[in-house]
């Protein structure tokens, strides 16, 4: 089922106001969940998300790696037409020229990476206090067919930080960009907010040096690491796992099956350690980039446990401390792993 509880509101408005009524936590996100194949729930991370952008009053900034999705399409357009400014980057590779051009022609201001790594991002930034990002591509597949997970989270101060990433994508052309190249000074935040009593951390790859980020958390577990991967090929991440459950530390990881297969993958590796291991069962694609560790901090975002995430692509991961939020997220790992 689509994890909405109390917290994930149907309209981005209601939102608003209840963060003005109730300043708790849980009035400041909402977690999502597709579910493919479950007709009733199909679609509604797309419906939700289409909400999100009908709510935007002044600016929309996204950088999305593909659209494809007719519902995104229509929703982008009908707010340029209302004279909300929209503005896309997107990967030339991924995008057709056909929905660039149409875009365009609607009033939406596009721009393409046309590096050959990719723009790799899924999130956007919505009245410069918003932010939506996961692994959720806005496509028919990423919507649909593909197993994936969204958080919306409102914090102006995540926002701002978002803000600068997209900038310097969309209005200097510069991607897979280094911290010394910076366009922009930094605000003095800009890895962490903190919302009520929830702690965010914010990176971007290459720039952050994300994989060194993720071994210290893994290693620094006391409990438990869970980890649902696409493509995970990254040795070091596959050696940091191996450390903890030695250690005695619960250990266990859903593979996306065709990669799981490869050469490169981590999976034969750890399953022949012990580790507890599975392929999953979608017929298209299990699309999650998720590590939760001891049940209360999850990493969620566009990246991939591979060299090409660490070292090419433009990347974005949330390092997220809230035990709710984990709770949500380790019941969607149970509920594909039985």
């Amino acid at each position: 089922m689509l994890k909405h509880r109390l917290y994930c509101l149907p309209l981005l408005l209601v939102l608003v106001f209840s963060v003005q009524a109730d300043n708790s936590d849980s009035r400041l996100y909402s977690v999502h969940f597709t579910t493919p194949g479950v007709s009733d729930t199909e679609s509604a991370v797309r419906d939700y998300f289409c909400r999100v952008v009908k709510s935007a009053r002044v600016s929309i900034d996204g950088a999305f790696f593909k659209i494809d999705s007719p519902e995104v399409i229509v929703s982008l357009a009908e707010q340029a037409a209302k004279g909300v400014r929209v503005r896309i980057v997107t990967d030339d590779s991924q995008t057709s020229t056909e929905v660039i051009r149409h875009l365009k022609s609607k009033g939406v201001a596009v721009e393409v990476d046309g590096r050959s790594s990719f723009m790799h991002n899924k999130f956007m930034i919505v009245d410069s206090a918003y932010v939506w990002t996961g692994s959720t591509n806005v496509t028919t597949n990423g919507f649909t067919k593909n197993n994936n997970n969204s958080i919306l989270i409102k914090s102006p101060e995540l926002a701002v930080i978002y803000g600068y990433e997209f900038r310097e994508m969309f209005e200097f052309g510069v991607y897979s960009n280094r911290k010394e190249q910076t366009f922009f000074p930094l605000p003095d935040n800009h890895y962490y907010v903190k919302i009520g009593e929830t702690h965010i951390n914010c990176y971007f790859s290459p720039d952050d040096d994300i994989e060194r980020i993720l071994l210290k958390r893994i290693l620094k577990a006391k409990t438990s690491v869970a980890v649902m991967a696409f493509s995970f090929t990254s040795d070091s991440i596959g050696e940091a796992l191996l450390t903890v459950h030695k250690k005695g530390i619960k250990v266990s990881a859903i593979f996306e099956s065709r990669g799981a297969g490869s050469k490169y993958s981590e999976y034969a590796k750890l399953k022949a350690a012990g580790v507890r291991v599975m392929r999953d069962k979608n017929s298209m694609a299990m699309h999650h980039k998720v590590i939760i560790i001891d049940g209360e901090t999850v990493i969620a975002g566009s990246y991939n446990f591979s060299k090409n995430a660490a070292k090419r692509n433009d990347e974005n991961i949330l390092i997220i401390k809230n035990k709710k939020i984990a709770e949500l997220y380790e019941q969607e790992f149970v509920r594909l792993y039985d």
